[in-house]
């Protein structure tokens, strides 16, 4: 599950259902970032935020809400334990 403020999403797997999408704003507040850090990670910088473009050159971005979680969850920063 995904929350943010305003935001509170609950993905379903195998319902055949189309997820809302999460806007470059909604990804922002989020992930407490400036929205331009999202649109550097969605389209051009690592570590990439999967995408869904809708258009073209001047695409809008969104966000399906498990690609936000598995972006979160494969970039944290764990602390190594030292002996």
């Amino acid at each position: 599950m995904i929350a943010a403020t305003g935001v509170t999403m609950q993905i379903e797997p195998n319902t055949g259902q189309v997820p809302n999408l999460l806007s470059l704003g909604d990804v922002a507040q989020l992930l407490q970032v400036s929205k331009a850090w999202v649109r550097d990670h969605a389209t051009r910088r690592n570590p990439r935020i999967p995408v869904v473009r809708l258009g073209g050159k001047r695409a809008l971005l969104r966000f399906r809400p498990q690609d936000v979680e598995l972006f979160i969850t494969e970039n944290l920063q764990r602390k190594e334990k030292v002996v």
